[in-house]
């Protein structure tokens, strides 16, 4: 795939980090031969096979470490809940991540928003995101199509963000409760979205984050659709 990806003319790659297999060496400096890795996603499943959340997390950073372009990690706020009870309790404690987590200078990290069950009570989830952001010296991921599947107006939402925090945005369309659709498959404004980005003078990584189902299975015809999404975000871009 990531050949694929530079064929099509993406700048690079965000992993998901989803084995301890993925670990500084050859296999993930040929990776970045053929694409460089910009960014990679901490594991948000399955800990144990690292020792546990937060090593889990210290091993994604090891691996941006080793990487000479990797500048950024997203991660998913630990949730509350029995079985997020220890790493909910570090997390919540933690108040200078980069520092926590060993990250060289030049690595950035980002927390993620999740899908959210809006509630008429309480504070609004998004707020209390970028509060949590501040109070552990990291920046936002904005995931448009979480973003949608909560019921938000994504425009709106956007227009909340402050650039200084948001570092990362991860692109795809939703529509109902599904997720991760291709531009222009679900029901979101994604043109706008770009555009106001673009407005708003945002020149950070966008991700194009689409679920397997959106590509067939032969590599010319992903590779058709990726040049088309991308010449579809740069024409919103202006780039």
């Amino acid at each position: 795939m990531a050949g694929l990806a530079a064929r099509a003319g993406f700048d690079g790659l965000e992993l998901i980090v989803n084995s301890p297999k993925m670990a500084p060496g050859e296999a993930m400096a040929a990776v970045h031969e053929a694409c460089p890795i910009l960014s990679l996603h901490a594991p948000f499943r399955d800990w144990s096979k690292w020792g546990g959340h937060l090593d889990s997390w210290k091993a994604t950073t090891a691996l941006a470490n080793s990487l000479p372009e990797t500048n950024h990690i997203t991660l998913h706020p630990p949730q509350a809940g029995l079985g997020g009870l220890v790493s909910s309790r570090w997390f919540k404690r933690a108040y200078d991540l980069p520092v926590l987590l060993d990250a060289k200078g030049r690595v950035e990290y980002s927390l993620e928003n999740m899908p959210w069950t809006e509630s008429p009570f309480g504070r609004d989830p998004l707020d209390k995101l970028m509060d949590q952001c501040r109070d552990k010296n990291v920046g936002l991921t904005l995931d448009v199509c979480h973003l949608g599947v909560s019921g938000r107006d994504i425009l709106s939402a956007l227009d909340r963000v402050p650039m200084e925090l948001l570092y990362h945005v991860h692109f795809s369309d939703s529509r109902g409760h599904r997720e991760h659709m291709a531009p222009g498959e679900g029901e979101l404004p994604l043109y706008g979205f770009l555009q106001r980005l673009a407005e708003r003078g945002y020149s950070r990584i966008i991700t194009l984050e689409l679920e397997p189902a959106a590509f067939p299975n032969d590599d010319e015809g992903t590779l058709e659709i990726l040049v088309d999404m991308r010449e579809f975000m740069a024409a919103a871009l202006e780039i």
